[in-house]
């Protein structure tokens, strides 16, 4: 072996140290997993009124943001949905402080992910007031693309529905087209906050591993509330657990795809010096 080649899992140990710790990544998994709890009501409330803004029939809302909740276990999802079932209906104040709220907490999970990207990019600074005019514009358009996303989804749904398509294809192409638009949505997201900075091949990158992350989330959080949580006498606490798992998650994948991105920009293993390449 050449003098100062290292061996393949070597290297990829190295990858993944300087991925996950000495580009601080690591660090900021746990601030990010806090936004997203914290966004969790405020996201359930604001979809909800975002969908009757766009619809225009609060009903219909409530069955999209039925929908938009299974990302979650299926415990809290109850708790979210019985939570948007209460809510007064009919309140103008409500919708918009409903989605305000959405959009403010959803920003600062968008927040991290900036400053992440930046850090390791070696990106100049926004500016607080440009920072989160544009982590606001980038929630928005988010939460509105979600929406749409749904909407689309459940009229795809009834027209397969009535058209009597095989289901075992359903089965099949659901998925992969959920999975290719999360994609797309993570290499987005990554390319904006990189002040389009970065290539098409690192955004996409990046995306990819998110996404994979993000689409498996909810089945490791729903095995997990499966075989762990159960019916005990502190299954509360083990529900709140899985919450906090879910979030984890998430965030990780968020993170891990940001760090795959700027890998791929930069050209070289994180954390190292690139005359150390």
């Amino acid at each position: 072996m050449a003098a100062g080649a290292q061996s393949p899992p070597r290297r990829v140990l190295g990858e993944f140290v300087g991925l996950y710790w000495e580009s601080g990544l690591g660090d900021e998994v746990p601030a990010l997993a806090w936004f997203l709890l914290a966004s969790l009501v405020p996201l359930a409330l604001g979809l909800t009124s975002l969908a009757t803004v766009v619809l225009g029939d609060y009903a219909r809302a409530q069955a999209l943001s039925e929908r938009m909740s299974h990302v979650l276990p299926k415990d809290v999802r109850d708790q979210v949905v019985e939570l948007i079932l209460r809510t007064k209906r009919d309140s103008p104040l409500l919708i918009i402080v409903s989605i305000a709220g959405m959009l403010w907490t959803c920003s600062g999970a968008v927040g991290v992910l900036a400053r992440c990207l930046s850090r390791m990019l070696t990106l100049p600074g926004s500016g607080i007031v440009v920072g989160k005019l544009r982590n606001l514009g980038i929630a928005a358009a988010l939460t509105t693309l979600i929406v749409l996303m749904v909407i689309v989804a459940s009229a795809g749904t009834d027209i397969v529905r009535r058209l009597g398509v095989d289901s075992v294809l359903i089965r099949v192409s659901v998925p992969v087209l959920s999975l290719s638009i999360t994609v797309l949505i993570c290499a987005g997201v990554y390319w904006l906050l990189s002040a389009r900075s970065v290539g098409l091949r690192a955004s996409l990158g990046g995306g990819a591993l998110g996404a994979l992350i993000l689409q498996a989330t909810p089945t490791a959080a729903g095995y997990y509330l499966r075989f762990v949580a159960g019916h005990t006498p502190v299954e509360l606490f083990l529900m709140l657990a899985g919450v906090l798992i879910t979030c984890y998650l998430a965030a990780l994948g968020l993170l891990l795809g940001a760090g795959v991105t700027a890998r791929l920009q930069l050209g070289r293993r994180l954390g190292a010096r690139p005359a150390d390449r």
